[in-house]
């Protein structure tokens, strides 16, 4: 196990083992329970916010990687097609990805929509009103 205190509000824990895709979970639903529960636990032994992020060998470091390089893929064939193109549904850490990896696109708009847990990104051309 792997621990980055990069500052006093930010903690990072990483686990490394044989046994990830347990941990991980199909499209990383486990790995975001097993957050979810971990950041329960640490907001209550600390009075101010702690951003305290699970991963389970790189899983994370990898998907923003992938996040970013789908958010300018998809972007690239709205722009093509000029029609808007929706992503599937994915949890709000992913989401905020997409859009700040698109932010300095002045041809691309984004828009979170819809309902948890089935909220997700539409990824639409400046140009088109749809």
């Amino acid at each position: 196990i792997d621990v980055d205190y990069s500052d006093e509000n930010n903690i990072l824990v990483n686990i490394q083992t044989e046994q990830a895709g347990f941990l991980i979970g199909q499209a990383g639903a486990n790995l975001n329970a097993l957050q979810h529960l971990a950041r329960i636990l640490v907001s209550k032994k600390n009075s101010q916010p702690i951003r305290f992020i699970l991963d389970v060998n790189n899983y994370r470091k990898h998907r923003l990687e992938l996040l970013k390089e789908l958010a300018k893929d998809i972007a690239k064939q709205a722009l093509s097609k000029k029609v808007s193109l929706i992503l599937h549904p994915m949890p709000a850490y992913e989401r905020r990805i997409i859009h700040l990896a698109l932010a300095d696109e002045p041809e691309i708009n984004t828009q979170s929509t819809g309902q948890e847990p089935e909220r997700r990104i539409v990824i639409k051309p400046v140009m088109v009103t749809k």
